[in-house]
């Protein structure tokens, strides 16, 4: 695994810890929904750029 794709699996729990985080702490839903979408997007791109 490449190191750039490594720290971007890190940057990508890191988000989904913020989104959970949020969530427990009853933050509004389009916030947390708002994260959740960039966490996805953020998890996509780790695994595209994994697979290249």
């Amino acid at each position: 695994m490449d190191t750039s794709t490594l720290l971007f699996a890190i940057l990508t729990l890191c988000l989904v810890g913020v989104t959970f985080h949020a969530w427990r702490l009853g933050n509004e839903k389009r916030d947390v929904a708002l994260l959740g979408v960039f966490s996805a997007l953020m998890g996509v791109g780790t695994a595209i750029a994994a697979i290249l």
